[in-house]
């Protein structure tokens, strides 16, 4: 211990000491060059004093200015150097572990010129040994905020770095470059949290099909979560056409900040059960570019996959996958995403919702560029202060499940696109007709270059005796109107009798009992969230055939 001690004064002794060395060294090639420059100013009479970076005679710097600077920088990098050491010093003290696991001290080449799987594994194995006496989640070790560092550097391997099946929480890895081989398993991910207790859960599942969409997603298994409060930050992840960037299995509090992934052949990050990961300030692309790329027809992947409940995505840019984000999760929001990873024209998806009749997602404030939304059979979805450009828009997908809408909101967003007749929210009932709508509204977006849609509609008439008002150009659902209001508004003294006659098809038919000059103003509305009095009207009537009998 006393050995210990004194070699690290004596460290801290000789560090001082070359500062003091390096500092004279430097002053006593700078002054004179700095002498005779102040002597010609004095000579010559000038009155500015101010000494010259570069010589007018030569032009270029003094030889003594020179030589100083290129010291100087010497100086700078063996300082960076000794402070480094210096912090690996004095980051053990009395005989305790360092909580900053530097990896090439496990002989990590960050040049990238070599295999660094196994020095990787070993530090990430060593950080998960450092645990406190403390618990997060019960089971679930306290490693104390461990931090495993890349120092920068670029790292080649072979073989997915593996977060040990015993799990752990309180971590984080940063600071650095991952790249996968030509020989990495095409299953793989670069960094994998998976646990024994997670893989005895999903018996015969391999990490491939992991990805297969199961209509449902898991509930959250209190005894099978392994890790938590991980933090996976300041990283770039290159998969080189060799799997997926990060795979987390049953993880709960996960952070996945400022991350650049690429290269990926499955997904950029797959987020399988758990709870609450929160991916942010990240970008995700298969393929390097800024959009409106020759090869983008063959963009597959996703940039991330969420099979999990109650995530966060922020402030993300997809710029190259098949689909940007896949949510087969509920509780989910969504925001401040910028996705042109692939046209919809080519099959692309910016967000698609995959779990029908229960999404429960929210998306407020992202930018769909070119690529759209697809919800499946939606329940409880909201899409709300997004900008759809490059006719980009919203489908919402019957599937055989349910066929059914249910408390769906798309409100205040903007749409633009190139005048070729493309609605803002479409429906896709290859699969079935939607055979129930509630409590849904679609209104007050704005649209330039593309139809606009919504499940309310206002329109105004002038004619006599019979007014007839078309509004299936803008009604989103065909045939389904459930609320009516209208007005006559007449020129004459006459008071004409006058009765709504049918909604039928989305049209709506007001007849009175003479003719009149008048004009009829309607609003409507395809969302049932009215008291239904059927039994009041007689079986006989065109109204009762016409679907629509809801009042407020």
């Amino acid at each position: 211990m006393s050995f210990e001690v004194e070699h690290e004064d004596i460290a801290m002794r000789g560090f001082h000491s070359q500062n003091v060395v390096l500092f004279v060294s430097i002053f006593v090639l700078i002054a004179p060059g700095y002498c005779y420059r102040l002597s010609d100013a004095l000579k010559s009479g000038e009155g500015d004093l101010r000494i010259p970076r570069f010589s007018v005679q030569i032009g270029h710097l003094h030889p003594s200015r020179e030589r100083a600077e290129r010291l100087q920088a010497s100086i700078w990098h063996k300082t960076k150097i000794m402070a480094a050491e210096e912090g690996r010093l004095h980051a053990k003290r009395n005989g305790a572990y360092s909580r900053i696991l530097y990896v090439t001290d496990y002989s990590a080449d960050p040049t990238g010129q070599y295999d660094s799987t196994r020095a990787l594994q070993t530090a990430i194995n060593e950080a998960f040994k450092i645990a406190t006496r403390h618990e997060l989640l019960p089971g679930i070790p306290d490693l104390g905020g461990v931090e495993i560092h890349l120092e920068g550097g670029d790292y080649i391997i072979s073989y997915p770095l593996q977060f040990p099946s015993k799990g752990g929480g309180n971590l984080v890895i940063h600071g650095g470059t991952i790249r996968a081989t030509f020989t990495f398993p095409r299953d793989g991910y670069l960094i994998e949290a998976w646990s024994a207790y997670s893989v005895s859960l999903r018996a015969n599942q391999t990490k491939a099909s992991l990805r297969e969409r199961k209509q449902r997603s898991l509930p959250l298994s209190k005894e099978f979560l392994a890790y938590e409060d991980i933090i996976i930050r300041d990283l770039l992840l290159d998969a080189n056409f060799r799997g997926g960037g990060i795979l987390l299995v049953d993880s709960i509090r996960v952070t996945v900040e400022n991350v650049y992934v690429t290269h990926f052949e499955s997904d950029g990050i797959l987020v399988e059960g758990g709870h609450e990961t929160i991916i942010r300030d990240s970008f995700f692309g298969q393929f390097i570019t800024t959009g409106k790329d020759p090869r983008e027809s063959d963009f597959t992947g996703i940039g991330i996959n969420l099979i999990s409940n109650d995530n966060v995505v922020s402030d993300v840019v997809i710029f190259s996958a098949a689909y940007g984000i896949a949510v087969s999760g509920v509780g989910n929001f969504i925001t401040g995403v910028h996705a042109y990873n692939k046209a919809a024209r080519l099959g692309g998806v910016g967000i698609y919702l995959q779990l029908p009749g229960y999404t429960q997602t929210r998306i407020v404030g992202c930018h769909l560029e070119g690529t759209g939304i697809i919800a499946e059979d939606p329940l409880q979805l909201e899409i709300s202060s997004s900008f759809f450009s490059d006719d980009a828009n919203i489908l919402l997908r019957s599937t055989k499940k349910s066929h059914a809408i249910s408390y769906l909101t798309i409100i205040n967003n903007m749409f633009t696109g190139s005048s070729r007749g493309v609605p803002v929210v479409q429906l896709d009932e290859s699969a079935g007709r939607f055979t129930a709508v509630y409590d849904t509204i679609v209104d007050q977006n704005t649209a330039y270059g593309m139809n606009l849609k919504a499940t309310v509609a206002r329109a105004t008439l002038a004619s006599s005796y019979t007014w007839r008002l078309n509004l299936n150009e803008r009604l989103l659902f065909r045939d389904f109107i459930q609320n009516v209001q209208y007005s006559l508004y007449v020129s004459s003294n006459y008071f004409p009798k006058h009765v709504l006659r049918s909604v039928k098809d989305n049209t709506v038919v007001v007849d009175s009992d003479t003719r009149v000059s008048g004009t009829v103003s309607v609003l409507v509305d395809q969302s049932s969230d009215s008291l239904s009095l059927r039994t009041s009207v007689p079986e006989d009537t065109e109204l009762t055939r016409s679907r629509v009998l809801f009042v407020r």
